[in-house]
């Protein structure tokens, strides 16, 4: 059997030249998914994108019962299975993430996406602001809980109802936000409402664990958990980004040989950073973008980033909510929850100004006005979701 090169990435790191080389040996010897992956494969592991794994899963798990599936943002749910010894990596993982980084553990209160039985220290993300603060400072009253984890999204708005209603957080010690990418407006917010919270931001895949997460001592920065994932980041060309450039998430978990992920394109983009803590051995991520599904794109096909155009429509006067649809490189929906200072004339004019200055005059904008916005069944936000299919472009 030949062997396969290693990608660049791992070329001047020997840990994890010597994981990817391990895992892609059992791999190909022992798992019947990648030995039909890579029985040809000459070069390179090729990358291994979601539609391959939805289209052979059954192989994936390889007659193994399933012990999770991802949220199912995009479509199907990719169901995967982890050993005990996988299984006991992450939750020392978490255990070592929360001492060493965190500062220990803290009575807390959840506010996610619950599946089955709700328990005590939980409130579904569904349930309204008020109910939202009431359950806060009762958990506060009850157990002394001052941790608070939740999705970006609502850590915004439960902040925004605090500071319009004059409720005092300062009971809030930390505060942490997961699954989704962190702005600096929600961020900004969050500091405001709950003035005595340490913010605390993790970047993860339900397939994979914990990828990432916030340096304690320099923000900008997430650190990666290299000792058990491989994180290639890669553009269009599939060649390795150099600092402070955006590409694609690929990783390689060194860890499952139950259904193995070896350089699976999880959809994300992000970009490498130098951190100079000093303090923190593992690698680090200075930007964590999210879905490439959430990359919009211009009529010739290039990629933008929603962050402008976000600042932009927060910006207009009178509008709660906003959600971006974009159905051709040509065609957008914006869909919104008018405040109690709408003006639509205004808004119209201002709305389709903002997306002909980004997208060019030839776009058409649609305007979808609702009482609100709903969450995926995931339970999360997104605030931009492109329909286009990622090789289309006008001639």
């Amino acid at each position: 059997m030949t062997a396969i090169a290693l990608p660049s990435f791992y070329a001047n790191r020997p840990f994890a030249a010597k994981r990817f080389t391990a895992i892609v040996s059992w791999a190909r010897q022992h798992h019947p998914f990648y030995q039909q992956r890579l029985m040809y494969a000459e070069q390179q592991v090729p990358l291994l994108s979601r539609a391959e794994i939805l289209a052979g899963n059954e192989i994936l798990l390889n007659g193994r019962p399933e012990t999770g599936r991802t949220s199912g943002s995009t479509g199907i749910p990719v169901r995967f299975a982890w050993s005990a010894q996988r299984q006991k990596i992450s939750q020392l993982e978490s255990q070592h993430y929360v001492r060493d980084w965190l500062g220990g553990a803290l009575p807390r209160s959840r506010i996610i996406r619950v599946k089955g039985k709700q328990a005590e220290d939980t409130l579904d993300i569904s349930a309204a602001l008020p109910e939202q603060a009431d359950f806060l400072r009762q958990r506060f009253d009850r157990a002394g809980a001052v941790s608070v984890i939740t999705y970006p999204t609502n850590a915004f708005q439960l902040a925004q109802y605090f500071l319009e209603q004059g409720i005092d957080g300062s009971f809030v010690q930390r505060f942490s936000c997961f699954a989704e990418a962190f702005e600096p407006h929600q961020e900004q917010a969050v500091a405001q409402a709950f003035p005595n919270a340490k913010v605390f931001t993790t970047y993860s895949a339900t397939e994979l664990g914990m990828i990432a997460a916030r340096c304690p001592h320099q923000p900008d920065y997430h650190h990666l958990f290299a000792a058990k994932l491989g994180v290639e980041i890669l553009d269009d060309d599939g060649q390795l980004c150099p600092p402070g450039q955006l590409g694609r998430v690929v990783i390689t978990d060194y860890f499952n040989r139950i259904t193995p992920f070896i350089r699976y394109d999880i959809g994300d983009m992000a970009a490498y950073g130098d951190c100079p803590c000093g303090k923190i051995s593992f690698p680090a991520l200075t930007h964590i973008a999210g879905k490439v599904r959430g990359l919009l794109r211009k009529p010739n096909g290039e990629k933008v980033m929603f962050s402008n155009l976000d600042a932009a429509l927060r910006d207009l006067p009178g509008v709660g909510q906003f959600q971006v649809i974009q159905k051709t490189l040509t065609h957008f929906v914006l869909r919104f929850v008018p405040g109690p200072n709408f003006n639509k004339p205004l808004f119209n004019d201002h709305a389709l100004r903002l997306f002909q200055d980004e997208f060019g005059p030839t776009i058409s904008l649609e305007l979808d006005s609702h009482s609100a916005i709903e969450r995926g069944p995931n339970g999360k936000f997104y605030a931009s979701i492109c329909e286009v299919d990622e090789h289309s472009h006008n001639s």
